[in-house]
């Protein structure tokens, strides 16, 4: 089995290609972080695998689906509306808060 340093040296560039191209530059490059993570977590098992990188492939594409389907608030989206949104509970609670004091 190949060392999992060597196995990301020749495999990252074009995972995160290719998952960049179907999802996005932000959204394919966590995908293929995450798929990463997931392969060097379960490296005894991924390594043994006869295609380790169409694997971690489809680890990427199902986190990026998932994070594509995220729901999005549009008052949350900076410049959508032109002001800025904030909890309408926070500045009560922020009334009283008397920050500690460092000595």
């Amino acid at each position: 089995m190949v060392s999992f340093e060597a196995f990301v040296v020749d495999v990252e560039p074009r995972l995160r290609r290719a998952l960049t191209a179907g999802f996005g530059d932000e959204v394919g490059r966590e995908a293929a972080a995450e798929a990463f993570a997931y392969g060097w977590e379960h490296w005894d098992r991924v390594g043994d695998m006869d295609n380790p990188a169409g694997y971690l492939y489809r680890v990427g594409r199902d986190r990026a689906r998932r994070m594509k389907q995220s729901p999005v608030r549009p008052d949350l989206v900076p410049g959508s509306s032109g002001e800025i949104w904030v909890e309408p509970g926070l500045v009560p609670a922020l009334e009283g808060f008397e920050a500690p004091r460092v000595s």
